[in-house]
């Protein structure tokens, strides 16, 4: 009954990416004839490249292309055949001379990081075991765990770097799990950041059941003992230790690895590891690229092309340190992030950037929130301490301008980041001159005529309806039901209207959106942590209303100050109300100022599609029928509905007794209950009582002829040109028996027809039901923003 559509993590980014590409800083294409490591031709322009992670510049070494070229003349181009029945010569050759990288332990090689962390966590993870993730731990590992669900194990996640969060978890699950096995990277790929091995080794031998799974690709071959990476030699004792990294980064070839301290563990993996055993190996010449450069790192020279690159780190660490820039990012490694806040600015950074001739990387959401989005770069030793040069100066002359031209405040960036800001006091010089903003806390405090002329055919929220609104959602004893209303009306010199909204802040789920058995499995949580996976959102609109929440003079000459000043209203309204979300609502595809609230920082979101139905006024049953088009809607309303009609007592009233109110609450709350396709806090228990007490709401009630009981209802708003039935209510006895549902769904229909109304807003869920009466299906999408992303992290995963 209340399916609805889903937001989809997918067309997020879609959305996302889709903007930077717009702006050619994101999906670029290498144009060079050769490649060298040194540069990179984008767009007709030689750029200096600070975008690969080739650490060690091992791609194009001679012993390396020796190697290759040799494996490829003795094997040909591929061994076509499953290791499962023959492993070819060559990868077992490679895998000896990379376990004395480890020393000597056994190593197994896959064509792929990706497959590698498929195979090996579809194979040691047992039904039994706990998986905690760290929030930001590679995509790659978190990918597969979504499998090991499916055979009953357990998966969690815990925010990025948070032992004490870590070990919660450990203590919590200790005696109810087999193993323990937490999951993490060895170098964080984004930030550039390490995990905390003094803490984890010592939660390691504290706790005999937890175990480590590290992704240390982006650690192996730049650091460590003939390039073993950044964690090994710190956990290689232990037979609670599993590590994966890869051959496509500091070893200059492709294919992943994994390195075991246990022995019986290889065994395993190395005998089946589930789709290791349907998966050809690696081609010769990679192969031989990997032996190469094995060699290599086996030898004297790791050192010093180890050494070469870290001089090249300490050169441009104290280049950033020298001129304070937003360098977010460990000193140890050899990936910066250098933070800008908005997207708007991060874009217009990149862009100047990359004009002169460097290339560097876009971070933006959801790898990272909104509004720590940033310029992400990578050294080699293919760099140069000129290119360094070249760099930072463009980084350090393009920062302010940036951030200048996109009109934000310097001094807020550096805090966004945590960071000193040892810059001149900057203001913001945003404040428009020529348009004039009213803030206002009731929709008392604002004129109801020019409230109406605005939006009184929209859904419910006219000036009348949204004193309802406020009075029912005060006063209340649980805090999801209290929310603070805000208004917003922003005019020109001549008192003239350019925009228009209201917000309200409140405790909302962030599981609202999400796919029913996601959220029924959260609610089974909130039975012991009621505010689980929830957050303070600051919403444009409410969480009940629906329709076009935004009122704006597209067409105004002062439109883009206007924006301006909204989105500043916008932070001060989140930071006055402490709300870690920012939800804009609800916008059709045809909304012509999409770029700008995507150069805000806002990310597009799917929401479920609204119905509206606009017949011509009809009189009889027959007349309906003629409307629609459908001929299974016809035969099915035919059917179930004008059948059943008689079978029913239809009673619409204004006002309700406290009995009666007490009744259609009880039927809300059996629907409620029922569905988690929207899923939100039930409205406070005293709203039918205030529903009552104004004139624009009516009930419609439906009991089984000659029975007292009530079975069904309708809460709904009557507009002057519109109808908005809004809540219903039912006795789930009835669905199957006498059909109640579709009878209910009817009556909104006819009840909006009765009252010649132009249009019946028929809300968000049950699009088919609502399509059999010719219903117009309206996709809507909001903008959102979040400060942090754990929690959306969490229900991704």
């Amino acid at each position: 009954m209340a399916k609805i559509k889903h937001a989809s993590a997918y067309d997020v980014v879609d959305y996302v990416v889709t903007a930077a590409k717009k702006k050619k800083i994101m999906h670029l294409s290498s144009q060079e004839d050769e490649f060298n490591g040194e540069f990179l031709k984008i767009n007709n322009e030689e750029l200096i490249n600070f975008g690969t992670c080739g650490y060690l510049g091992l791609e194009k070494h001679p012993h390396i292309l020796a190697k290759s070229h040799e494996l490829l003349g003795r094997y040909g181009s591929h061994f076509s055949i499953s290791r499962a029945f023959v492993k070819a010569p060559y990868v077992e050759e490679l895998e000896n001379l990379i376990s004395k990288i480890f020393d000597d332990h056994p190593v197994v090689i896959y064509p792929s990081t990706s497959v590698t962390h498929q195979s090996m966590i579809g194979t040691i993870i047992e039904p039994g075991d706990l998986i905690i993730l760290d929030q930001q731990v590679h995509y790659s590992v978190q990918y597969p765990c979504q499998f090991a669900k499916l055979q009953g194990t357990m998966v969690k996640m815990i925010r990025h770097n948070n032992m004490e969060m870590l070990e919660d978890f450990i203590k919590r699950g200790y005696n109810q799990y087999d193993k323990i096995w937490f999951m993490a990277d060895g170098v964080y790929s984004m930030y550039g950041d390490l995990p905390h091995k003094k803490e984890l080794l010592y939660l390691l031998e504290k706790y005999p059941k937890f175990h480590l799974y590290f992704d240390d690709a982006h650690g192996v071959g730049w650091t460590g003992t003939n390039g073993c990476g950044s964690v090994f030699e710190y956990f290689k004792h232990s037979e609670k230790v599993v590590l994966i990294s890869t051959l496509a980064k500091g070893f200059g070839s492709i294919g992943g690895i994994a390195v075991f301290n246990d022995i019986e563990m290889h065994r395993k993996i190395d005998i089946y590891g589930g789709i290791l055993s349907y998966t050809h190996p690696l081609s010769p010449a990679n192969v031989g690229a990997a032996i190469g450069s094995a060699e290599i790192l086996l030898s004297d020279k790791i050192q010093v092309y180890q050494n070469e690159l870290k001089e090249l780190m300490e050169y441009l660490n104290t280049k950033l340190e020298d001129l304070n820039l937003t360098n977010t990012s460990s000193s140890e490694t050899p990936i910066y992030f250098i933070g800008a806040g908005s997207v708007k600015v991060t874009h217009n950074l990149i862009q100047r950037v990359l004009a002169d001739g460097l290339y560097v990387n876009t971070a933006t959401y959801p790898v990272v929130p909104n509004d720590k989005t940033g310029l992400r770069f990578t050294l080699t030793r293919h760099n140069t301490k000129e290119h360094i040069d070249q760099l930072v100066n463009s980084i350090d002359k393009n920062f302010q301008l940036a951030v200048d031209e996109e009109n934000e405040d310097l001094e807020k960036i550096y805090k966004t980041f945590n960071l000193p800001f040892k810059g001149k006091k900057t203001v913001k010089p945003a404040e428009s001159e020529n348009v004039f903003v009213e803030t206002y806390n009731s929709i008392n405090e604002i004129d109801a005529q020019l409230w109406d002329n605005l939006f009184k055919d929209n859904g419910n929220y006219s000036h009348n309806g949204l004193r309802c609104i406020e009075e029912i959602f005060s006063n209340n004893e649980k805090v999801e039901e209290n929310w603070e209303f805000h208004y917003l009306i922003i005019k020109d010199e001549n008192n003239e209207i350019l925009l228009a909204t209201f917000f309200t802040s409140a405790l909302c789920k962030d599981d609202m959106l999400a796919l029913e058995n996601i959220s029924r499995k959260i609610e089974k949580q909130r039975e012991e942590e009621p505010y689980y996976l929830c957050s303070k959102t600051l919403t444009m609109g409410s969480l009940f209303t629906e329709g076009e929440h935004l009122y704006v003079k597209g067409d105004h000459s002062l439109v883009d100050e206007t924006f301006n000043q909204f989105f500043i209203e916008v932070e001060k309204f989140k930071k006055a109300t402490g709300s870690t979300v920012v939800i804009l609502r609800d916008f059709q595809s045809d909304f012509q100022f999409n770029e700008r609230f995507e150069n805000e920082g806002f990310a597009k979101v799917s929401m479920p599609n609204t119905n509206i139905v606009e017949h011509p006024k009809w009189n009889t049953e027959d007349e309906l029928l003629s409307f629609l088009t459908s001929k299974n809607g016809i035969n099915n309303i035919k059917r179930y509905v004008f059948k059943y009609e008689d079978k029913f007592d239809i009673t619409i009233k204004k006002t309700l007794t406290d009995k009666e109110a007490e009744e259609h609450y009880k039927l809300f709350s059996n629907v409620k209950k029922a569905n988690f396709a929207f899923n939100f806090f039930a409205y406070p228990n005293k709203i039918t009582k205030i529903l009552s007490k104004y004139d624009e709401w009516e009930f419609i009630e439906f009991r089984l002829k000659g029975s007292d009981e009530l079975i069904g209802g309708i809460w709904g708003f009557i507009g002057e040109n519109h109808c908005c039935p809004l809540i219903v209510g039912l006795n789930y006895n009835y669905i199957k028996s006498h059909h109640l549902y579709k009878q209910v769904m009817y009556y909104m229909v006819k009840r909006g027809n009765d009252l010649d109304k132009s249009k019946t807003y028929l809300g968000l869920t049950s699009d088919y039901e609502k399509q059999k009466y010719g219903a117009k299906l309206v996709s809507i999408f909001a903008y959102m923003k979040v400060d942090n992303m754990y929690n959306w992290d969490l229900l991704s995963s």
